[in-house]
């Protein structure tokens, strides 16, 4: 995390915005003595220090420290506002991530505006040291934002998950998660795939298998026992959700771990 003192504004030395040519340009090799953000509105950024590389897509914001090589690792085709600034680490007053997603892209494109005319009119003004200090608390406003909800929906996985956890031997579809937790059965869904990689579809069918195949290997259970004790409504419907599952019946699947 990059920690900021706001209690004066910042120091803007440059701001501008740029428009990579139409072909092989990369960012140039240099030193950099001070704070540098760049906002990509358009297209992708390739960039390195000392330290990583960054791969800065548009809708994202980077901030580098400064760094003894400041240099282009491929050619890209892009579009960014630009700003070199100092400011103070402590005491801290904001805290954001190097490189992260922006929201509000209306808002930003208004402050930078207005700092393009601040800073072509009365370069380093005083006008356009508090532009410029907005420009950073909106990005720390709107990763704040964004935090917060990723931090919900978080949460509402992991109440999905303990909802599953308890009715693993109960056959429950999506949409009776949907109406007991109070969501829309197609918002739950995408916010659950999004989270975890997995449609919450497959994530039951998964939970479903894994406790099968303890059944099969822990117990002396019967094919037709475990289906019954997973509240399938027959043997076959069972069989038939093994066998798609894993390609093996559930007596080869059984015999084969023995």
């Amino acid at each position: 995390m990059l920690h900021f003192c706001l209690q004066s504004p910042i120091d803007v030395l440059w701001f501008g915005e740029f428009i990579s040519p139409q072909k092989d340009w990369k960012h140039l090799t240099r030193r950099l003595f001070e704070y540098e953000m760049m906002i990509v509105t358009e297209g992708e950024l390739y960039i390195a220090d000392d330290d990583r590389e960054y791969h800065v897509r548009a809708g994202e914001y980077l901030i580098m420290s400064p760094t003894r090589v400041q240099k282009g690792t491929r050619v890209c085709k892009c579009r960014f506002y630009w700003m070199h600034f100092r400011c103070d680490a402590l005491p801290a007053s904001v805290s954001l991530p190097p490189q992260a997603a922006f929201t509000m892209r209306e808002n930003i494109d208004t402050l930078a505006h207005m700092l393009l005319t601040s800073e072509a009119e009365h370069p380093r003004s005083v006008r356009s040291r508090y532009l410029a200090t907005q420009l950073l608390l909106e990005l720390a406003e709107g990763h704040s934002m964004e935090e917060t909800n990723l931090s919900r929906r978080k949460q509402l996985v992991n109440s999905v998950k303990t909802f599953v956890a308890f009715h693993k031997f109960s056959e429950i579809r999506v949409r009776d998660i949907a109406r007991e937790l109070g969501y829309h059965e197609k918002y739950l869904s995408t916010v659950f795939h999004e989270t975890e990689g997995v449609t919450l579809k497959k994530y039951l069918a998964e939970t479903r298998l894994a406790e099968a195949k303890r059944l099969l290997l822990e117990t002396d259970y019967t094919v037709t026992e475990v289906a019954y004790y997973l509240n399938f409504p027959s043997p076959h419907n069972f069989s038939r959700f093994f066998k798609q599952e894993t390609g093996l019946t559930a007596s080869e699947f059984r015999h084969g771990a023995q």
